[in-house]
């Protein structure tokens, strides 16, 4: 069996005639496509092994790295896909040539993790069961939207899929490679023995290595890093317009923010309560607080006084963001705001693993539709002003 290696799951025309011509000529015109956007050629026999790779070289086919941490997977985003929040592939693309360029160089210990990539939370990159994922997110830094994304860590590729990461912490679009950095240098430095990247992250614990990234979560202003503020492949400004500083918003966009990052760090806490400390109820209520705090921070966009009350808080998110469809996503419709009525009005009985581990994740979910939803109502502001 022969892997293709497609960077980027890209290939040409001329380059596909080339494959068909080399499957009919070698392995009897069986040809697959791989999950990870490869190509696979089986029933090669291995004195073949040799005109097949020249014939691929021919063809600008025979790159290295397939199956390799080179080897990364990403979805279209914002390059075709209307969902896409920030660039997937560009992104993508950057990373691998930064691997390939040191690939030689790499440790083994990091040769064979599995790195993928969504534009959005649709995970159609994959990213929630790799070893390394990240999925793209949007932030309003400075009054400007930023592209970020969010690391997810604790995916399982192997054994189909055994188990899938929750999100740990949102980076600017531009620190992603730094931090990646300092994943594989960490995991290189402490993992023990052979252990595998899932079982190094649930060893050292996300909350440290969280803390070693800490400083790669914040975005330096316009003037001093005006790069900062566009995307991977795309030198235009990631930003829709800047959001004018008046002495009344100003100061309501900074509260926002500030509760929306506190919403943050308790989901965060719920992830390593379940998955550190196997304490199923404190994930549970962390969860829900988690919520309740992103919802009273969109209420107090138009009250500010808005009460601590769960109940008031969500008889008023009800009133003011789902009846009126301000929370409402353009293509999910109603759906996260579901997440929150639920855990109030439908307490989470069953509280095995698999149950608040998807629980945490909606949390996020949640708390991502909330940003989305204030940056739209900053938007229908502008328009209107």
């Amino acid at each position: 069996m022969a892997t293709v290696t497609l960077p980027l799951g890209d290939f040409t025309p001329r380059q596909s005639r080339r494959i068909a011509d080399l499957a009919r000529e070698f392995c009897a015109e069986s040809i697959r496509f791989t999950v990870d956007q490869n190509i696979v050629l089986r029933w090669i026999s291995q004195q073949d092994l040799p005109a097949l790779y020249s014939g691929l070289a021919a063809a600008g086919l025979a790159q290295p790295g397939a199956q390799s941490i080179v080897d990364i997977t990403s979805c279209p985003g914002t390059d075709t896909c209307k969902l896409g929040i920030s660039s997937s592939r560009g992104l993508a693309g950057e990373l691998r040539r930064r691997l390939a360029a040191k690939a030689l160089e790499l440790d083994e210990a990091v040769r064979d993790l599995t790195i993928k990539i969504s534009g959005c939370f649709n995970s159609c990159g994959q990213h929630h069961v790799a070893d390394i994922g990240f999925y793209g997110v949007m932030r309003k830094k400075n009054g400007y939207q930023v592209p970020f994304f969010q690391l997810v860590l604790g995916g399982q590729w192997s054994a189909n899929a055994g188990s899938y990461g929750l999100a740990s912490g949102a980076i600017p679009s531009k620190n992603v490679p730094q931090a990646l950095d300092r994943l594989t240098d960490g995991f290189i430095r402490d993992r023990v023995g052979t252990e595998s990247f899932q079982h190094y992250v649930a060893r050292v614990g996300k909350a440290q290595i969280r803390q070693s990234l800490e400083d790669l979560f914040d975005v330096p202003s316009h003037d001093e890093n005006p790069g900062f503020y566009s995307d991977w492949g795309d030198p235009r400004e990631y930003t829709k317009g800047d959001m004018g500083i008046g002495e009344c918003a100003g100061e309501v966009i900074s509260t926002f923010d500030f509760g929306l990052a506190s919403a943050e760090r308790q989901v965060f806490e719920a992830q390593i309560a379940l998955q550190e400390q196997n304490d199923q109820a404190t994930a549970i209520d962390l969860s829900v607080k988690a919520m309740l705090t992103a919802a009273r921070e969109l209420i107090r966009l138009q009250w500010q006084d808005v009460p601590e009350d769960p109940a008031i808080i969500v008889s008023e998110f009800r009133k003011r963001f789902y009846e009126t469809k301000l929370f409402f996503d353009p293509y999910a419709g109603g759906k996260f705001a579901m997440y929150l009525f639920r855990a109030i009005e439908n307490p989470l009985a069953d509280v095995s693993s698999g149950r608040v581990h998807r629980l945490v994740e909606e949390a996020q979910l949640f708390i991502e539709a909330a940003y989305a939803c204030s940056n739209r109502m900053d938007e229908q502001r502008a328009e209107s002003a």
